[in-house]
């Protein structure tokens, strides 16, 4: 079954994808993304979900990422219009999996406020409901939806933080979430350990700031351009990692994703929002059982 889910996904990749590059303004440079607008534009204005990709970036020597096309791909059948941001192009950096932590010229906060401007961006989109925006993001995009959404306006209803590094606000007096998170994280990840993630969840207590954990799952568990089952060790820094597929993790992975966006984004689902919801509650850890 999972081989056939998986055959069905990456058989998408070879669609044409009706994205549309577009230009951001932001802080200090202009930034450059690709936009799908919303699938069902006749339904009047839809919600729309930011995407931040990985150390990688989006892929500017050997085309568009699969891993956030693939995620586009699957939100637009939810009806989202979806916005590929690239925080790297207008910077002129090709990726930071390589380049130690020391010498990156390129934080989670600066890319949280990218995100900030593209969501910015988006609110002026005419066939966007601005109160209906969500974002995910991948390892160092993921830390970026941590920053964001430990701000005070993050100006986003919901998000999704796959593999992040959770080490920096866990070292925080307070870290708390203003909207909505589910974090994603493998047990065996050796790069953004989940560790961290659970006793940042821990320290926070909010019902609605949740990490689920995968065992027998590595460092970017979601990337389907990874042969499944097969690890790869990648160079970071002075360091060695593992990055390897999972197609268990990541169905599961999936199908939460779009479990948690949608009470926040879909019209008929959304649920009415107190001060009580980001008040403590419970740890918010578990792992990949149960719905």
């Amino acid at each position: 079954m999972r081989i056939i889910f998986w055959s069905c996904l990456l058989s998408m990749l070879a669609l044409p994808v009706r994205a549309e590059r577009v230009l951001i303004p932001g802080a200090e440079i202009t930034l450059s993304a690709k936009y799908l607008p919303p699938p069902f534009p006749d339904a009047g204005p839809a919600a729309a979900v930011v995407l931040l990709h990985g150390c990688n970036g989006m892929g500017q020597t050997t085309g568009l990422n699969p891993r956030p096309e693939r995620m586009a791909s699957l939100l637009q059948e939810k009806g989202y219009a979806v916005l590929m941001l690239d925080s790297f192009g207008g910077r002129d950096l090709l990726e930071l999996c390589s380049v130690p932590l020391s010498k990156r010229t390129l934080s989670p906060k600066m890319r949280a406020e990218d995100a900030r401007h593209a969501l910015e961006w988006l609110k002026t989109r005419k066939e966007i409901d601005g109160d209906r925006l969500g974002v995910i993001g991948w390892s160092h995009g993921a830390s970026a939806v941590l920053s964001l959404l430990g701000q005070k306006l993050p100006s986003v209803r919901v998000g999704v933080a796959f593999f992040p590094s959770c080490s920096s606000y866990l070292l925080r007096d307070k870290y708390q979430v203003t909207a909505p998170l589910l974090m994603l994280v493998g047990e065996e990840d050796d790069w953004t350990p989940a560790e961290p993630c659970r006793a940042l969840v821990a320290k926070a207590d909010q019902p609605t700031f949740r990490l689920i954990t995968y065992p027998d799952a590595f460092h970017d568990f979601d990337n389907a351009s990874l042969k499944p089952d097969v690890v790869k060790r990648m160079v970071v820094g002075a360091s060695r990692v593992v990055i390897a597929f999972n197609p268990d993790a990541s169905s599961d992975a999936y199908r939460r994703t779009f479990k948690w966006l949608s009470p926040w984004l879909d019209l008929n689902r959304m649920p009415v929002v107190t001060p009580s919801l980001f008040r403590h509650s419970g740890t918010g850890v578990g792992k990949n059982t149960g719905p």
